[in-house]
C-alpha cells in the first residue's frame, strides 16, 4: 500500500497543481474581460474621459493589480469624420494607467486607427447622407501579466510566453 501511494502521489500532486493554476488563469481572464466590458459601457456614457475612471477600473479588477507593473488599461475615444474636408475618424481622447509596457491597439499611426475595416467605414463621413453612420466609439483595453501561482510552469517547457516570467492576457471592448 505504501509503494502504491508513493507511485500515485506525484501524479496527484501534479493534478492538484494543474487544477489550481488553471482555476487562477480562468479567474484572471474573467476579471480582465469584465473590467474591459464594464469600463467600455461606463466610458461610452460620458462626454469626456475622466482619468478617475481608469483608476476606478483598476480598483474594480482587484485582486489583480491593473494599475501597477503587471497591468495596463487604455481608454480611447474615437469620433467620426465631420465633413468632406475631414472625412476620416480621429482619436480625440486617450487615457491610460499601469506600467506593463504594452502598447494600445488604437493609435493615430495605426492603419485605420487600429479599428476593423467595417467599423472604420462606419465612422467615416459620407457625402451621400451628410454624416457618418456612427457618431463615436469608446474602446477599453485591459492587459495583465499572468504569473502562475504554482511551480508547475517550471516543469513544462514553453508554457510561458513572453520573457519566461509570465504571459500577457488582454481583453478589448468597443462601445
Amino acid at each position: 500500500m505504501l509503494i502504491e501511494f508513493a507511485l500515485i502521489l506525484p501524479l496527484l500532486l501534479l493534478l492538484v497543481l494543474a487544477i489550481i493554476d488553471f482555476g487562477y488563469l480562468i479567474q484572471t481572464r474573467l476579471i480582465i474581460t469584465n473590467v474591459s466590458r464594464e469600463g467600455g459601457s461606463i466610458a461610452s456614457r460620458d462626454l469626456t474621459l475622466d482619468p478617475n475612471l481608469v483608476d476606478l477600473l483598476a480598483i474594480s479588477g482587484r485582486p489583480l493589480n491593473l494599475a501597477g507593473g503587471d497591468g495596463q488599461i487604455f481608454i480611447t475615444r474615437i469620433v467620426a469624420g465631420q465633413s468632406d474636408q475631414s472625412p476620416a475618424p480621429t482619436i480625440t481622447e486617450q487615457v491610460s494607467r499601469g506600467s506593463l509596457g504594452v502598447g494600445t491597439r488604437y493609435d493615430a499611426g495605426a492603419s485605420g486607427l487600429g479599428l476593423s475595416g467595417t467599423l472604420y467605414d462606419r465612422l467615416t463621413f459620407r457625402t451621400s447622407n451628410g454624416t457618418a453612420d456612427i457618431k463615436e466609439v469608446t474602446t477599453v483595453e485591459v492587459y495583465y501579466k499572468y504569473r502562475p501561482i504554482t511551480p508547475l510552469a517550471n516543469f513544462i517547457p514553453g508554457m510561458l510566453r513572453d520573457d519566461g516570467d509570465g504571459m500577457i492576457i488582454g481583453s478589448r471592448a468597443i462601445f
